[in-house]
């Protein structure tokens, strides 16, 4: 395998089977990779044809689009002050932000994150959010509202 070879990734679906593709005969098997999901995601397949190849899954059920985005997050935790953000990533299920400052958010807490995207309309969004990981000042959370698809944020996370 060479240095310039370009590394696919392969979704993997609810049922813990993604799809591979052969970048040398395009022979495409669906495979379980039930294995991989707590572990490494970047692994190395050999198909029928002899090419030995690497994939990169992704366990994420929404692409992610990185950002730059201030924002405000509010915590429904009384002892928690709103604090100023940066949304640095999101998708049509969750964001990824980060703190300016030491802050006290848990996993589990749920709160609400306002914030403008930086598209033509300048579209406002409030998104209520359980935080699912954090790390240093780095908080990943989940939209928890139980609302029909939002087009603002559709329209802007496409590719």
């Amino acid at each position: 395998m060479t240095n310039e070879q370009q590394i696919n990734t392969s979704f993997v679906k609810d049922d813990n089977e993604a799809t591979v593709v052969c970048p040398d005969c395009d022979l495409a098997k669906t495979v379980s990779v039930k294995q991989f999901r707590n572990q490494q995601h970047k692994i190395k397949v050999k198909c029928t044809c002899g090419n030995v190849f690497e994939i990169m899954l992704e366990f994420r059920q929404h692409r992610r689009k990185d950002t730059s985005l201030s924002g405000i997050y509010k915590s429904d935790a009384s002892n928690i002050d709103d604090g100023v953000v940066e949304i640095v990533n999101l998708s049509m299920g969750g964001a990824c932000f980060e703190t300016r400052g030491n802050h006290d958010v848990k996993i589990g807490q749920t709160g609400s994150i306002n914030f403008t995207l930086d598209n033509r309309k300048q579209s406002v969004l409030l998104k209520y959010v359980v935080i699912r990981s954090a790390q240093g000042n780095r908080i990943g959370c989940e939209f928890i509202e139980d609302q029909a698809y939002e087009a603002a944020l559709g329209f802007y996370l496409q590719p």
